[in-house]
């Protein structure tokens, strides 16, 4: 299920992301929820986190200097990224719920250029 998004990216720039979090006004069990990034007809996954039990209503997937997925300190987008969106799946269960408490991301994008040597 799709929560927020896609959000359109100039795919001739190159980014990474410095900070994405998202808001829930409840608690929300047993759903995953990822930041997905596409290039063309590829989607790839940038970071994602299970929400179990307790959780805060922001929720953080990448902080400045971590990505919670990959413990890797910077997060980059693929090279001609078209755009990013915010997905959960899960339980359907708990579906509506999460739609019914989702309050929007933050997404913080840094556009940089490679060096060409």
């Amino acid at each position: 299920m799709i929560l927020d998004g896609p959000f359109e990216l100039d795919p001739s720039r190159r980014y990474s992301v410095d900070l994405m979090s998202f808001r829930v006004d409840m608690c929300i069990r047993r759903i995953s929820v990822g930041l997905f990034a596409y290039f063309g007809p590829y989607v790839v996954q940038i970071s994602a986190l299970f929400l179990g039990r307790n959780h805060a209503e922001e929720v953080s997937l990448i902080k400045p200097g971590v990505n919670f997925l990959t413990m890797e300190s910077i997060s980059m987008l693929p090279p001609q990224c078209d755009g990013v969106l915010l997905a959960a799946w899960g339980d359907p269960y708990h579906w509506e719920r999460v739609k019914k408490s989702y309050h929007g991301m933050k997404l913080v994008l840094n556009q940089y250029e490679e060096l060409t040597e």
